[in-house]
């Protein structure tokens, strides 16, 4: 069985995580940028009424 360098193998570990955590904030930034542009587009789609507009 090949020796394994517990040190390393727990600084691998630690960089994983911190690249981990760096990419849900950065994956939950872009769901809220999406949201306000898909807000913005739905407000500003001109083949949905709107309140302003009787039929």
């Amino acid at each position: 069985m090949p020796d394994i360098d517990l040190a390393l193998q727990a600084q691998q570990n630690a960089e994983i995580l911190e690249e981990l955590k760096a990419l849900r904030r950065e994956v939950a930034e872009l769901k809220e940028q999406s949201g306000r542009t898909l807000d913005f587009e739905r407000r500003n789609d001109p083949r949905r009424p709107n309140s302003l507009t009787q039929r």
